[in-house]
């Protein structure tokens, strides 16, 4: 039996379709202009902490496998 391809439309809107949810670069693409469009990083962090009413972990513990650095004095620098 032989695999039939299914493709995927590309997870970022352009219309483009692949093997996987995204094109490559494409989510990089929509994060960069989700950010650009609310104003920054910073600002998405605030208006993501805001709807799920808690703060974001950044600290240094595994989190999933993947180690996260801890940006919070960074970011009191900034936005506070």
């Amino acid at each position: 039996m032989e695999y039939e391809f299914q493709p995927h439309y590309c997870a970022c809107g352009c219309g483009g379709t692949g093997k996987t949810k995204w094109l490559p670069g494409h989510d990089q693409m929509l994060r960069a202009a989700i950010e650009r469009e609310v104003g920054g990083l910073i600002e998405l962090r605030r208006i993501i902490e805001e709807l799920l009413q808690r703060g974001i972990d950044l600290d240094h513990k595994q989190n999933n496998g993947r180690r996260q650095l801890n940006l919070d004095s960074v970011v009191d620098r900034y936005y506070f």
